[in-house]
């Protein structure tokens, strides 16, 4: 079983509102991504959000049918606690429903990422049901310094760099020990890193379409006119244009 946690707790400071609010043709950005894991195969998906959003989400989730696969769950300080809490969530709704979580595979996807491809999460899951772990990303295709006191320093060679995405995912049976496990990693930056640090094998997998990063005002003009493309005219029919 493939089961899905979309973090969607930030607080806006960097974009001065809460993006995962942003409206994606009609749609708040939070739901296109938790869409998005359920069109790629998830079965289950947990939004983490902020306690003073919690009630807006429902109202927005309500509004648009009530997808009894989404639930939601109240963050944490940093992003890797507001993931634990996702997993803990998805570990006791598995008591309740008696789905063991170590059977299952476990993506964690941004909220800020709605443009993910279907096919490229599917294939994500397929990865870490394999190996243990997956990434989606890029190879790096630019030409990357090495900086210090704004000085280059020497230049990086980028045959094996892989530019990380989202989502990334993780076997049930690796959970216990990767999350919850003795020691642990001070502020990882992805679940990629945890695994890593747990000597969990990850598969890179390459998205294949557009799968940037809602981050900064800059990237706002371009996530509206996207999603108008993609899903403006067409909202009503099972085709997509794809980018």
């Amino acid at each position: 079983m493939y089961l899905a946690i979309v973090v969607a707790a930030g607080e806006g400071r960097r974009m001065g509102f809460k993006k995962q609010f942003l409206d994606l043709a009609g749609m708040p950005m939070w739901l296109r991504s938790a869409q998005a894991m359920l069109a790629g195969g998830a079965q289950r998906v947990v939004v983490v959000t902020g306690e003073a959003d919690m009630e807006r989400m429902r109202e927005e989730w309500a509004a648009r049918g009530r997808d009894v696969r989404i639930s939601f769950v109240q963050g944490g300080m940093t992003r890797h606690d507001s993931v634990t809490a996702g997993i803990r969530a998805l570990v006791a709704w598995g008591d309740e429903t008696g789905v063991d979580i170590r059977e299952t595979v476990v993506a964690v996807h941004d909220g800020a990422r709605p443009f993910v491809q279907a096919e490229d999460v599917a294939r994500v899951f397929s990865a870490a049901a394999e190996h243990g772990g997956a990434v989606l990303g890029k190879p790096c295709r630019d030409t990357v310094k090495w900086v210090e006191g704004q000085r280059v320093e020497r230049t990086i060679s980028r045959d094996k760099l892989f530019m990380a995405e989202t989502p990334q995912a993780i076997r049930g049976d690796w959970i216990q020990q990767a999350y919850f496990g003795d020691g642990f990693i001070a502020s990882p930056t992805d679940d990629s890193a945890v695994m890593e640090a747990r000597g969990i094998p990850v598969a890179a997998i390459e998205s294949s379409g557009y799968n940037g990063k809602v981050t900064t005002p800059a990237d706002l003009a371009y996530a509206e006119w996207l999603a108008n493309r993609l899903w403006g005219s067409l909202e009503n029919h099972a085709d997509r244009i794809r980018i």
